[in-house]
């Protein structure tokens, strides 16, 4: 094989690759970053609600540990920002 015959080979490789990857992505947004998920949340707000009020009861009684660190992690976080909005403020 001549330089020419790679090069056009590797340039239809490039081509049937990207098509590739173009597919991938248009197939991936279907599942990703949509509408629907923001649709579901807003028309069943009290059933998502009641759905974690019982996994935070029920972590209540099997891991209590790992609701303390959650808390603790919010906490931090929370003293973090009010930290920053002080130093911009001054």
């Amino acid at each position: 094989m001549n330089s020419s015959d790679e090069i056009t080979e590797m340039k239809q490789k490039m081509e049937k690759m990207e098509k590739y990857i173009k597919e991938l992505e248009d197939h991936l947004k279907k599942y990703t970053n949509n509408n629907r998920h923001l649709k579901y949340y807003e028309n069943n707000k009290e059933v998502v609600k009641e759905r974690t009020k019982n996994y935070v009861e029920k972590l209540k009684t099997e891991n209590p540990e790992k609701l303390k660190e959650w808390r603790r992690n919010y906490y931090l976080k929370r003293k973090e920002k009010n930290m920053q909005n002080e130093n911009t403020s001054v």
